[in-house]
């Protein structure tokens, strides 16, 4: 597929927009995120056992977790070239593919599980199943858009 002549606004700003990275320096600030966070989760569950408020600090170490693996995945390498920018999209692109059939399979493992072990085995439904509906959606629509931006 030949890419058809864009003004050079256009398709500037669609690098500018798809290709944001935080610089390299955020990977550290990222991953000592991760690590206190990762340990923080289980100790308050831990010391706040009874606290009104576990839940909630629960909730915010699980969120600081995500954001920190966020800030990993979309800092800079040291070198950033076009070998950099294949391997980052390789990697997502098989990140995203294995996180949904992975999800998508488990209830059906933990089901056979289950029914090796219990004499009443039952099918867990999944409640985040929007989300890969959501994510999914995503992606078709903006490879659809960015697909139409560069053939225009």
């Amino acid at each position: 597929m030949e890419i058809k002549s864009k003004p050079e606004g256009d398709i500037e700003k669609i690098d500018k927009t798809t290709s944001y990275q935080l610089p390299n320096r955020f990977k550290i600030i990222g991953l000592i995120l991760f690590i206190v966070s990762f340990f923080s989760v289980p100790l308050i569950s831990i010391y706040l056992e009874n606290n009104k408020y576990q839940d909630l600090f629960q909730r915010i170490g699980s969120t600081v977790i995500i954001l920190s693996l966020l800030i990993i995945a979309i800092s800079k390498e040291k070198v950033e070239d076009e070998l950099i920018a294949k391997i980052r999209m390789q990697s997502y692109h098989y990140a995203v593919i294995a996180t949904v059939i992975g999800y998508l399979s488990l209830p059906f493992i933990f089901y056979i599980i289950s029914f090796s072990f219990s004499k009443t085995p039952k099918m867990e439904a999944i409640k985040d199943i929007p989300i890969f509906g959501v994510l999914l959606c995503t992606q078709i629509l903006t490879f659809r858009k960015l697909k139409k931006a560069y053939n225009e």
